[in-house]
């Protein structure tokens, strides 16, 4: 992080499957300290994929989600002193049911639901 950053969190935990959602928050930097993310930005092709030790710094406005590919320890951090997005929360993992549940269990794929 550089010198002139602000930052918003320092050490936030997200665990496996956990998603933070951030709504315009173009110039807002992610550094994960611990576990790996995914990011994904509104309107982007890209697939961005963060390991510990890794940032990136979120290039676009409109929605973008980080999903903990295992638990996780995040910071964030903006150029902008005041209101670095509209929109930052974390939403919980969804729970497993049903045939999702038992395909998890048994080691197989489970079909990505909408």
């Amino acid at each position: 992080m550089d010198r002139d950053e602000y930052l918003i969190e320092g050490a936030l935990p997200l665990a496996r499957s956990e998603e933070l959602r951030i709504v315009d928050g173009r110039g807002l930097l992610i550094h994960v300290w611990q576990g790996s993310l995914w990011i994904t930005q509104e309107r982007d092709q890209r697939d961005i994929v963060l390991e510990a030790g890794d940032s990136f710094r979120l290039d676009r406005k409109g929605v973008a989600l980080a999903t903990a590919c295992d638990d996780s320890v995040l910071a964030l951090a903006s150029p902008h002193e005041k209101r670095p997005a509209r929109e930052i929360f974390v939403r919980a993992a969804r729970p497993r049911t049903g045939r999702a549940q038992e395909a998890a269990h048994r080691g197989g794929l489970v079909p990505h639901a909408a």
